[in-house]
């Protein structure tokens, strides 16, 4: 009897535990001003739009990283994309993500990126992030590759 109650207490927890989502875990990484530094590379861009889309160019841009963005995609601010960010898995040092109904300025453009975040201490980062652009029935594939140095704890009023 006594196994029994334990087997059956055993599953009870282990449904539970499955049942449970976990919490995201946030990124440890400064707060404060970030210097980010992005390339990306497009493939089936239309000749007109790649010009437009800065096709295999650098680009830099400032995010203001706030604690509450330590658990969602710390370097979106400041970028001209606008997602919305799923977290998909993330530990201290490592962050899945997923950005849908992203708008990149263009008129009839969306997006959807699938990303990964990795610091290698608290005030260095990198990240990777596939991106399928699609406008006026037609797709194209996007990589960009992203390099972040935290600047300062305090950032520009916004």
């Amino acid at each position: 009897m006594k196994k029994t109650t334990s087997i059956g207490t055993a599953l009870c927890v282990g449904y539970l535990a499955a049942a449970v989502p976990q919490s995201v875990q946030p990124l440890k990484a400064s707060t404060g001003l970030w210097q980010m530094t992005v390339t990306t590379t497009w493939t089936g861009l239309p000749p007109e739009m790649a010009n437009m889309m800065a096709n295999g160019r650098t680009r830099s841009y400032t995010s203001c990283v706030k604690p509450e963005d330590l658990r969602s995609n710390p370097w979106g601010r400041g970028d001209r994309e606008q997602c919305t960010w799923t977290v998909l898995a993330s530990t201290e040092t490592d962050m899945d993500l997923k950005g849908t109904s992203c708008n990149i300025g263009m008129q009839g453009m969306t997006a959807d990126i699938l990303g990964k975040i990795h610091l290698s201490d608290e005030k260095n980062g990198t990240g990777s992030f596939d991106v399928s652009l699609s406008s006026h029935g037609q797709t194209a594939m996007g990589h960009a590759s992203y390099t972040g140095k935290w600047v300062s704890s305090t950032c520009p009023t916004e």
